[in-house]
């Protein structure tokens, strides 16, 4: 944890940096990012364009993530799954004082631009992860909730797993539309530093705004199968190329100008 701390310090002051640059020079980012092809991606809060929301391109972009942690992850999902894993992008969402909600949402959405149709996530904590200051909230049972309902379902590795009716628009790209929503049964899954979350890119999720003094960091390492494809360095190239695009910021506190 110490490793990981330290490694996230670096990243996080990184992030502020290039916020920080881009207010200076006045370059819009998504025209920074068509530039800095290999530079780590920050992407700021709706509310403060130099306030830092999340960033990404973690292994790209540290040598203990890339070195150490990713290859623990792998060895952990491959004794679990029973066949191998490699990574498909990574993540850390800072949820400062303030920081905004993340509506309820599946990760797969986001995904649909590449051939795997199956993920697995694993969730880090690097802080105490409270009701005050947004932790996550995951349902007991989605699919026994959702039983019945006329949904579109996805045939997977992992089995049957359905897609669940999302919004389009620019201000609730994602979200899983209100009345589904309002049907799952929802839990507070309140954490320690240190405790981890693994769980597959179907299940909706979601966390409220950060209404504390401290910090709700917590880092997210997507991995797919590797009988599907290596697709990390290619998901990334995209996102630089396609910052503003809102399939890439799916039920997140930013601002996006297109709408999918």
């Amino acid at each position: 944890m110490q490793a990981l701390e330290n490694s996230n310090q670096r990243m996080y002051q990184q992030a502020e940096n290039i916020l920080a640059q881009v207010a200076k020079s006045k370059q819009p980012l998504p025209e920074y990012y068509r530039e800095a092809v290999n530079e780590l991606i920050v992407v700021p809060e709706k509310e403060d364009p130099r306030k830092v929301c999340r960033y990404e391109y973690l292994r790209a972009s540290n040598s203990y993530i890339a070195d150490q942690l990713v290859p623990l992850l792998q060895q952990h999902i491959e004794s679990l799954s029973g066949e191998k894993f490699v990574l498909f992008k990574d993540k850390c969402n800072a949820k400062n004082p303030g920081g905004g909600a993340f509506e309820p949402h599946q990760d797969v959405i986001a995904y649909d631009k590449f051939a795997p149709n199956y993920h697995i996530t694993v969730a880090i904590f690097l802080d105490q992860s409270t009701l005050k200051n947004g932790c996550l909230h995951f349902p007991l049972n989605y699919r026994d909730d959702l039983r019945g309902l006329d949904l579109k379902n996805v045939t997977t590795r992992a089995g049957i797993l359905p897609v669940l009716p999302s919004e389009k628009s620019a201000e609730k790209n994602g979200n899983i539309c209100q009345q589904v929503t309002e049907l799952i049964n929802w839990q507070a899954l309140e954490a320690k530093p240190g405790d981890i979350v693994i769980f597959d890119s179907y299940v909706p999720h979601f966390s409220f705004e950060n209404n504390s003094k401290y910090p709700r960091r917590a880092m997210f390492f997507t991995f797919n199968a590797a009988a599907d494809g290596d697709y990390y360095e290619q998901y990334y190239q995209m996102k630089h190329r396609e910052f503003d695009n809102p399939a890439f910021h799916i039920a997140t506190p930013t601002s996006h100008s297109e709408v999918v």
